[in-house]
């Protein structure tokens, strides 16, 4: 005898239902049999029967063929695996990466940026913390006027390029920038070396640079020593000077 699963058998000339003890002619004939009976349960992704619901449900909680979502009160059996992952992060907030539930949708977006490296602007992933940041840049409004002109920027680093190269309308140089920033009496905490050779460098990580404006590049990108650019840190002294002081 062929066989069909559990309680359906084909005997080479009729489908038969061993539950019910009826035979059909043609194979859908028996399927359609056992969709619509109350003698027994019926699976129709598996196309297979079962003699109560108790036994159903714990072949639907067991079987790799279906996708339940154990997170709703009435767990929810879904098409496809993408349709409960898709359940899961959109109704349930999950992060199926990290296996964690979150209580609302900010919480989640949250997790994206910190953990992720996120981007919701663009809806892009970037592989580390670094990259996201250096990309986010883009999306930063361009609102650090030029000292010098009516040039804008996104950033007090993007300003400092233009005026060091030389390229700004007022004539201002790199070695006027230089001059400034060795004349504020913030100096000697990020300035080092002699006279006649010395450079900029972070106060915090010691990192060294040839010029101002990647100096402050680095406090802009790195979160750990962004402190020295804002409120009462050097750079934010610095930046406040240059400000009196150009063009």
């Amino acid at each position: 005898m062929g066989d069909l699963g559990p309680y359906l058998e084909y005997d080479g000339e009729d489908y038969i239902c061993t539950i019910c003890d009826r035979c059909f002619r043609t194979e859908g004939a028996l399927f359609a049999h056992c969709r619509a009976t109350t003698r027994h349960e019926w699976c129709e992704r598996c196309r297979r029967v079962f003699v109560s619901e108790d036994s159903k449900n714990a072949h639907i909680r067991a079987s790799k063929r279906h996708n339940l979502c154990r997170s709703c009160c009435e767990p929810i059996d879904f098409e496809t695996n993408e349709d409960l992952r898709d359940h899961l992060e959109d109704y349930h907030h999950a992060c199926l990466e990290c296996n964690i539930f979150f209580k609302s949708a900010e919480d989640v977006l949250s997790h994206d940026i910190s953990v992720h490296h996120y981007c919701n602007i663009c809806d892009r992933y970037f592989g580390n913390e670094n990259n996201l940041r250096m990309h986010r840049q883009k999306h930063q409004p361009m609102d650090v006027e030029c000292y010098g002109c009516y040039h804008r920027f996104r950033s007090f680093s993007g300003m400092l390029i233009h005026l060091e190269s030389g390229a700004c309308q007022s004539g201002v140089s790199e070695e006027t920038i230089d001059d400034l920033a060795t004349e504020c009496y913030q100096s000697r905490k990020y300035i080092v070396g002699t006279d006649g050779d010395w450079q900029y460098e972070c106060p915090d990580c010691e990192r060294q640079f040839w010029q101002l404006s990647a100096l402050y590049q680095h406090v802009e990108d790195v979160p750990a020593c962004s402190y020295l650019a804002t409120g009462d840190g050097c750079l934010a002294k610095l930046e406040r000077f240059m400000a009196s002081r150009l063009p």
